[in-house]
Parts: C-alpha cells; sequence; structure tokens
C-alpha cells in the first residue's frame, strides 16, 4: 500500500469522528475510480463482503467500463471509513446517469450486485457535491 496516496485519501476526509472502531468523515467525500484504487495495492475495502470477493483490478475494470457509457456522466467511490492504518474503506459508488436503475444494475455482472440503491442525496448521509448535469442524477450503490 502506497503510504502517501493513502494519507492523500484521508486527508480528503476532512473532519472526522470515531466511527466503529476507526474514524468517519463527517461529509463523504467522492473521489474519483483512479483516486480510490490508485496505491492500495490490494488493500481497498470496496466489496469486501462480496461472496466472490472480486479483486481490485476487476472492480476497477467494472467500474471503468460503466463509466465509459454514453448515458454515464461519472462514477465516484463515497469514503465512508477508515480505521488505523488500513485504506479508507468504502461500500458506496456514486454512478451520475441518465440511465434507468435497472439499466445500471444489468450492467453488472454477477457479484456487482448492491445491497440497496437509491438516487439523489440522502440527509443523514452528508456528501460532498459532484456537478450533475441537466436530465442526469445520482444514482447510489451500496454494499452491505
Amino acid at each position: 500500500m502506497n503510504e502517501q496516496k493513502k494519507s492523500a485519501l484521508i486527508s480528503r476526509m476532512g473532519t472526522l469522528r470515531e466511527y466503529n472502531g476507526g474514524v468517519a468523515p463527517a461529509v463523504m467525500p467522492l473521489v474519483t475510480l483512479e483516486q480510490y484504487f490508485d496505491g492500495a495495492e490490494g488493500e481497498a475495502g470496496l466489496l469486501c463482503n462480496s461472496p466472490d470477493e472480486p479483486d481490485n483490478d476487476t472492480i476497477l475494470a467494472t467500474f471503468q467500463s460503466i463509466r465509459t457509457r454514453p448515458d454515464v456522466h461519472g462514477v465516484r467511490i463515497a469514503i465512508v471509513q477508515c480505521d488505523d492504518g488500513e485504506w479508507p474503506f468504502s461500500d458506496k459508488v456514486v454512478i451520475t446517469t441518465r440511465a434507468s436503475e435497472e439499466d445500471v444494475v444489468a450492467w453488472l455482472p454477477s457479484g456487482f450486485e448492491p445491497d440497496e440503491t437509491w438516487e439523489g442525496d440522502v440527509d443523514h448521509l452528508p456528501a460532498e457535491q459532484v456537478e450533475v448535469p441537466a436530465g442526469y442524477r445520482k444514482l447510489w450503490l451500496w454494499y452491505d
């Protein structure tokens, strides 16, 4: 794991609060795929609870391919927690899209199905704001 890149991600978390044995940001940073995975070297926590246990390269390639779709403006990773010494953890992906929820879920390979999805922001989950062009919306994918 690249400690300098890990520190840069942690600094993006801003104001922190203790949470579940680690720290959580008061406002979740929404980072690019490259910002999240570059330097993790197998340590990133996205989809870590999936029974298929996809590796970081597979996760990154999957979401990069979704990002290239004409009805997708962007894909971001929401950093939700960091335990001492660990790579920042995420259980949320935010896709800015004009596609339907059903279409987005259909783009995902087996093992990548989210446990829950929702559109827009949720008051109890404050997140950084990202550009949402007219006709697009944020679709959140949550992985338990």
